[in-house]
């Protein structure tokens, strides 16, 4: 036990220094304008904001130091070490695949690309040995696979913890137009974490150095990913615990299903992608050749997912759709609001004002008219009818705090296009040129 607490201590007091390190503020300042650009779309759409940009950069500073911790233990007891990993072939294939399209900028992809590169290399020194005289191709050859891809499951593991915590939290309401031309009404969830963590980097030195004097031996078994330094005579691998600062976002959305319930389907689904990814890197230091399929799991298996994620979204029958007659529900409440202090939800279906049916929102604002100073709403909710009073003035009808469906003669609305960052720099450089 003291052993475990030794590490957990060590680990707990690098992670500590990432919180001091700018890097790790210049991500909590992305969060903070990604925020900001949500809470943009919110007020052109409603005319107002749903969520507090401080609010939630708080929070996701908060869940992203506990998704930091829990990111940490995985790579402390997989003794991944971020020295041979190709992070100098993976950022660059990253960046490049943004210009295609910008939800490629995941290390899914670039992993799972720079992995299947560097297999092809390999399987081809026998016949062609000069191609480890190239120093690119080199640094391709040196990576240590497993760790590389035990990376990406990790990360992407913790990203599931955090969805699975926090992914619901502050979801926006939406008008989307989709592929039908139907305007239908749902939520987007665009969630963003700063992760502060814990990185081993190795070191050889002497058998007799006092240079790290003082460090905490492991187990026989750790590296579970072996070794990605071969020692000579005389000497020995060392690892030393390095804080680290890295970001993670997640980005969906739910129109078939509550975002309380999406975020356990998704964070279910990535969390065994992320298992089966990091079980495939593991047995592949004991049977090499399975190596070639944990690097075609990376990024075919996480398109899969949001592949398989946006069909069954897509094709179910949406929560909210424009002038459904005899039924109005509540899509979104602002906090903060009269409707948001009464108590009123999300999916709540408004049947009664003061004993006046209510049958749509033309009903609803009339009956808001007559029954000003306070009304007596009579609501569904999970299938239990309870009456819900609500005090409306002194603040005007219109800050009431509800938003609905969109209607049919809605004309805003959010639309989905596929669209890469080189169309954007190219229409924003060259707005004649067609494609």
């Amino acid at each position: 036990m003291s052993f475990w607490l030794d590490i957990l201590l060590l680990m707990l007091n690098t992670m500590v220094l990432s919180l001091f390190n700018p890097l790790f503020w210049l991500v909590v300042f992305i969060v903070f304008m990604q925020y900001r650009r949500v809470v943009f779309m919110e007020k052109k759409l409603f005319g107002r904001s749903i969520n507090n940009v401080w609010v939630q950069t708080l929070y996701s500073m908060l869940f992203g130091v506990m998704g930091g911790l829990v990111g940490s233990i995985f790579l402390l007891l997989l003794g991944i070490s971020l020295d041979r990993i190709g992070i100098a072939y993976i950022w660059p294939v990253a960046i490049l695949l943004l210009f295609i399209n910008p939800r490629y900028l995941c290390f899914a992809y670039a992993g799972g690309i720079i992995a299947v590169l560097s297999i092809i290399i390999r399987a081809l020194l026998p016949s062609l040995p000069i191609l480890k005289d190239i120093t690119i191709l080199s640094g391709l050859i040196e990576i240590h696979l497993p760790s590389l891809l035990a990376l990406v499951g990790v990360l992407h593991l913790t990203e599931s913890f955090l969805i699975f915590i926090s992914g619901h939290c502050g979801a926006s309401p939406i008008y989307l137009k989709v592929p039908s031309g139907k305007i239908v009404g749902g939520y987007s969830m665009q969630r963003f974490w700063p992760l502060p963590l814990m990185g081993l980097c190795t070191y050889l030195v002497a058998e007799t150095s006092d240079i790290f004097v003082g460090g905490i031996a492991m187990p026989d078994w750790w590296p579970l990913l072996g070794t990605v330094m071969n020692t000579g005579g005389g000497q020995e691998v060392v690892y030393l615990m390095l804080p680290l600062v890295a970001g993670l976002g997640y980005s969906d959305l739910a129109l078939s299903s509550y975002p309380h319930n999406k975020r356990i389907k998704t964070a279910r689904n990535l969390a065994i992608y992320s298992l089966l990814l990091s079980s495939l890197a593991i047995a592949a230091v004991f049977v090499p050749p399975l190596i070639i399929a944990a690097a075609l799991v990376a990024p075919l298996g996480h398109e899969l997912l949001i592949l398989k994620g946006n069909k069954e979204e897509f094709s179910g029958t949406p929560l909210f759709v424009a002038d459904n007659e005899g039924v109005l529900k509540i899509m979104a409440v602002v906090p903060g609001s009269p409707a948001g202090k009464a108590g009123l939800k999300g999916g709540d279906r408004i049947e009664k004002v003061n004993n006046y049916r209510i049958n749509s929102e033309n009903d609803f604002w009339n009956a808001l008219q007559l029954y000003y100073n306070r009304a007596l709403l009579s609501v569904v909710r999970e299938g239990k009818n309870i009456n819900i009073p609500v005090q409306i003035y002194p603040q005007p009808i219109s800050r009431f705090g509800v938003i609905f469906p969109p209607s049919r003669w809605n004309n805003v609305y959010v639309e989905m296009k596929h669209s890469s960052l080189w169309k954007k720099i190219r229409g924003r450089f060259l707005p004649g040129r067609r494609s």
